[in-house]
């Protein structure tokens, strides 16, 4: 079997739990007989230009990598949809004519080689290690730190995102494309029950939902040699340095300990509250206690496990499957969760570890306090956590993973689910009339809401999928008028547009509005009203070429 795996960042270059996962899910899948080739984004290109593609040998693996920008990678720009990416990834798709795409996290490459992959004929796989699928922040946290219980006020925390070209583009348009984009996946695995049921919420299939475990190189870790820690207790905390980690609450909970003299604190990684959690260790007086390590590279793991006695992720956010406590499971470290997201369903309270309440520093303090008074705990904890990790290799991972390619799409028990109406947004420029229009919409329709979605984002195949063609621009270009070009769409357009508009209606192929209020009443019009809309769009087909030609 061909396997193409991919993801927006990978080893050396960039070092995660998800990637992590990808390449050992390869190196695995490479041991079991089977052809694997990587395609990844190079966030930090050493050379070339953007969107430069450079093949290498990583680790005995083909990897292709695509140098992107900061821009590419960032939620308050268009990090989903780059057409340079798509044309790599085809390139590849007839080069290397994979059996199976298995797609990782993919935000900063493009959503779009989900649908590509689909059409070439492979098996689409998507593994969810995140909320970003339907979170563009992925942490389903909101500003204030409260978690968001509804996915669709995203106009919340943004209203528009940015594409490099002075056009803020409604937040909806990104929700709705990625809906779309999702439609074209055959099995979705994710590593936890939470994770599964968090996206089961947000309207994705329950019956292509596939929980499995992240595997571990068990025999790896349980091997490493613990040292004696000399009269102190080792408190460890893996991973980046930002708010939503939890970290403060630690620090908060440093002065409630009973016993501070027989405490070290292990803090490994960096990050942007670096700073915040020095000054707030300055102000509590436990500056003492802590030791910063700096980030490590993946080689340096073994040794800081080594050094730790009890794994600590306070974490204020839904965390999925940590690596970091899968890995100290694998040592014999027991852990000191939040009780967020996966993580329960890892540490099994009073078993192989204890589960806090987040963000409650004095709950904290207290389950800290227990492996404090008795040491010996850390060790019938750690090896219940141990026992408990054993059959989680990656080896049993990938042969989950192996019956999942083969019988993705094959035996499906989903009924026909109606799609909601695709409306192809034409044009560079997205006003306030467009976005308040696409808000009233559902005013004014009884029926699923239609997704909106700037034309240029959109593969041949899905442009088909349309109902109506939406000119939001007054100026289109000739490449606007190619997603136009041999289609029967009804047109909307506005009457600003007045040279298009007259010609619309003297050819009677569309409907055009003044303002919101009237634009999302011909929305509503045409999509309650079908024998109206094919008959505007039959006309629209065989005019559009005069269209071109008079706007031109």
């Amino acid at each position: 079997m061909r396997i193409l795996i991919c993801t927006n960042v990978y080893p050396p270059n960039f070092i995660g739990g998800a990637e992590l996962i990808a390449h050992y899910q390869g190196k695995h899948l490479i041991g079991a007989g089977h052809e694997v080739q990587v395609f990844t984004g190079n966030h930090q290109p050493q050379k070339g230009r953007r969107y430069d593609l450079r093949s290498e040998n990583y680790d005995g693996l083909t990897v292709h990598r695509i140098n992107l920008s900061f821009e590419d990678y960032q939620p308050t720009f268009v990090n989903f949809s780059h057409p340079r990416v798509e044309q790599h990834f085809s390139r590849l798709l007839a080069a290397f004519r994979p059996d199976v795409v298995h797609c990782h996290n993919i935000i900063g490459l493009s959503v779009s080689i989900l649908h590509i992959a689909k059409e070439f004929g492979a098996k689409v796989i998507l593994t969810l290690h995140d909320h970003w699928g339907f979170c563009f922040k992925n942490t389903i946290m909101k500003e204030n730190g409260v978690i968001c219980t509804d996915y669709s006020r995203c106009y919340e925390c943004q209203p528009f995102i940015e594409d490099g070209e002075n056009r803020h583009i409604p937040i909806k348009m990104r929700q709705d494309y990625m809906t779309l984009a999702m439609g074209a996946v055959d099995a979705f695995v994710s590593p936890s029950q939470y994770l599964a049921d968090t996206y089961i919420k947000a309207g994705f299939p329950p019956d292509k939902m596939h929980i499995v475990w992240n595997g571990i190189d068990v025999d790896k870790f349980a091997s490493i040699n613990r040292k004696p820690s000399r009269g102190s207790l080792r408190f460890s905390f893996f991973g980046y340095f930002g708010r939503h980690k939890g970290i403060h609450t630690l620090l908060e909970a440093l002065p409630l300990l009973n016993s501070p003299a027989g405490v070290q604190i292990n803090l490994i990684g960096d990050g942007d509250q670096r700073a915040a959690y020095e000054q707030q260790l300055r102000d509590n007086g436990c500056t003492d206690l802590v030791k910063f390590w700096g980030k490590i590279e993946n080689s340096q793991v073994g040794y800081a496990y080594a050094e730790t006695d009890v794994l600590v992720l306070p974490s204020i956010w839904h965390e999925n499957q940590p690596v970091s406590i899968t890995e100290a499971m694998a040592c014999g470290i027991p852990v000191i969760a939040s009780n967020m997201g996966g993580m329960p369903e890892l540490v099994e309270d009073g078993l192989n570890g204890y589960i806090f309440e987040a963000g409650n520093s004095a709950d904290l303090a207290e389950k800290m306090n227990r492996l404090i008074a008795d040491a010996s705990l850390t060790t019938s904890l750690g090896k219940n956590g141990q026992a408990r990790i054993r059959e989680n290799s990656f080896v049993k991972q990938v042969d989950k993973l192996l019956t999942i390619y083969r019988d993705a799409g094959c035996h499906s028990t989903a009924t026909l689910r109606e799609e909601p109406p695709l409306i192809i947004c034409v044009g560079k420029h997205v006003d306030t009339v467009c976005n308040d229009a696409m808000q009233l919409v559902k005013s004014y329709v009884d029926l699923k809401q239609p997704r909106f979605v700037i034309a240029e984002w959109l593969t041949e195949t899905q442009l088909r999928q349309a109902s109506i063609a939406w000119v939001i621009d007054n100026t289109l270009t000739s490449s606007d008028m190619v997603k136009l070009f041999n289609r029967e769409l009804a047109l909307l357009v506005h009457q600003e547009n007045t040279k298009l508009m007259v010609k619309c209606v003297k050819n009677n192929c569309g409907l055009y509005y003044c303002d919101a209020d009237e634009a999302a009443a011909c929305i509503a019009y045409l999509l309650t009203h079908a024998g109206d809309r094919a008959a505007l769009a039959k006309n629209a087909r065989s005019s559009i070429l005069n269209l071109w030609q008079f706007t031109a």
